[in-house]
């Protein structure tokens, strides 16, 4: 066999020209035969020289092999390499990446070469470059970020929310300082740091400023009233003990809209006659400039009210040259007239002693019409002396059931283990009459009948304690009758709390009352 085709068969012309594959070895011997054998190849016939190149890739160029005799050896004059793992057919490639690609798609075998030194330092660098890229551009970020908080804070309505949830909760001005309150408004919006509020004065001074700027929104509308401005007023005491006339407004605004809102709280000191009240209400009047435009007058029947709409007819006369008749204008509470009359069922002896309790009212306010009608009735039933609010047990069980039942609702709330033992067995609180709230009896009496049974079995408990005050049967009789009575008291008066409430409603309800007083007189003779 002649030199040149031995070599060719081993595959040895081709490695003159390109590094072997990992697996190959050319011997010296076998280089040293090849030259002799390509100088005669190319004398003969010209041949393109093939790209010489260094075989990198080790880890992957293991898994191919060079090509057998009757296999081509190069494409584009490129050296092909051959899969070892396909036979038929064969797979080749020139390509390293092509290579990578086969054996992961096809043989599952996922190669991962070690890179170039310089490769390496190049891809760390760019690393670096992108990464203090990536920091610059999270700094700016995040100032766009900052700023973007930042501007979403809309300072003024957060000061007013924050002013409505202190007042309308009865928060302490100091809660702005509170940690908790400072760290849940940080929690929506990291820049709520910048407008934290760490004083009691500062939420003061934010609530006067809000309380001037709504005020003069209320004056601006009331001067352009499509109607006139009706008042509601009514003398109250504060659990401090302090008085305050509340003056609320009712007017049809420019957009054919009923409005209502709180024009003045002022706190009346020194006196509670018709006068002071007067001066307080000409003032508010006198600065809402609407002392031309004033509709009529809703109070309870307290006749210091009748003073002061009569004194503040004769200041509006005297200051600004308006006529107003304070009877005409003069509008009593229709739930006022209803539980005047369910307190004169309950406690009152006769129509003179209602009168004199209405009076006793007027002239103290210290004493509500019930207290006096109730202290009226224990002296009648010769309880000891006379007393203004019957307090004392004795007092309150000469009134009759009702008595009995307010000492052992007044009993059951005078301790913690009462009032625990009461609401194991009933699972509810039984409430107390309250000569202030209006139907505070009839749910007395309704949750007591509705909880009997639990209420004799708290009686047999504590019977010693109770004493006289234990309920008898003649006394259950009683508080039913007495229940059932005043059902309809308890639908009427919240019918005259609504907004909607009218005139033409209280007269049918009143009708209504009236019919129904009535028909208990008839009852109540015909079982006698």
């Amino acid at each position: 066999m002649p030199a040149g085709s031995f070599l060719f068969a081993h595959g040895a012309e081709y490695e003159e020209f390109s590094s072997p594959a990992p697996e190959s070895s050319v011997s010296a011997a076998e280089r040293s035969h090849s030259t002799p054998f390509s100088a005669a190849s190319s004398a003969s016939t010209p041949q393109p020289q093939p790209k010489k190149r260094k075989l990198r890739a080790p880890e992957t160029w293991k898994h191919f092999r060079v090509p057998r005799e009757e296999e081509e050896t190069h494409q584009n004059n490129q050296r092909l390499w051959y899969c070892q793992h396909c036979h038929h057919p064969p797979w080749r490639t020139v390509s390293t990446t092509s290579a990578k690609r086969h054996m992961r798609s096809d043989h599952g075998i996922v190669l991962s070469d070690e890179e170039r030194p310089a490769k390496k330092a190049l891809q760390q660098s760019l690393e670096v470059a992108f990464a203090r890229v990536e920091e610059k551009n999270r700094e700016l970020a995040s100032r766009d970020e900052q700023s973007i908080l930042r501007n979403t804070i809309q300072l003024d309505a957060f000061y007013e929310a924050q002013i409505q949830l202190i007042i309308r909760r009865r928060l302490p001005l100091n809660c702005v300082s509170w940690p908790e309150y400072q760290a849940l408004l940080c929690a929506v919006n990291p820049r709520a740091e910048e407008i934290l509020i760490h004083s009691g004065n500062t939420v003061l001074a934010h609530i006067e400023l809000s309380y001037v700027r709504h005020r003069e929104n209320i004056k601006a509308q009331l001067q352009v009233a499509k109607s006139q401005v009706h008042f509601s007023i009514d003398l109250w005491s504060s659990p401090h003990r302090k008085a305050f006339l509340g003056i609320c407004a009712q007017w049809v605004d420019e957009h054919y809209k009923l409005r209502e809102a709180l024009l003045g709280l002022p706190n009346i000191q020194h006196s509670h006659s018709g006068e002071t009240m007067s001066r307080h209400l000409l003032d508010t009047i006198r600065y809402f400039h609407i002392a031309g435009n004033i509709g009529y007058f809703t109070a309870d029947n307290a006749t210091s009210n009748d003073t002061c709409l009569r004194a503040l007819s004769t200041s509006l006369a005297n200051e600004f040259g308006v006529g107003f008749d304070p009877i005409e204008r003069r509008v009593r509470c229709g739930g006022h007239i209803i539980n005047l009359c369910l307190q004169a069922f309950l406690f009152a002896s006769s129509k003179e002693a209602l009168v004199a309790a209405i009076e006793e009212a007027d002239d103290n306010m210290d004493a509500t019409v019930v207290e006096s009608l109730q202290a009226q009735l224990q002296q009648k039933n010769g309880k000891g002396k006379y007393r203004r609010v019957p307090d004392d047990q004795a007092g309150w069980r000469s009134i009759g059931p009702l008595g009995k039942l307010h000492n052992i609702a007044v009993f059951i709330r005078s301790s913690t283990v009462h009032s625990d033992a009461w609401q194991r067995l009933a699972g509810r609180a039984l409430g107390i009459d309250n000569a202030t709230r209006w139907n505070s009896w009839y749910m007395l009496l309704r949750t007591a009948l509705e909880k009997k049974d639990k209420l004799m079995v708290f009686q047999q408990e504590h019977h010693k304690a109770l004493g006289d005050d234990s309920l008898t049967q003649d006394d259950w009789d009683v508080l039913r009758l007495t229940a059932d009575f005043l059902q309809p008291f308890w639908q009427a008066t919240p019918a005259e709390e609504k907004r909607w409430s009218s005139l033409d409603q209280l007269l049918y309800h009143m009708d209504i009352l009236l019919k129904h007083f009535e028909d208990a007189k008839v009852n109540v003779c015909s079982t006698l």
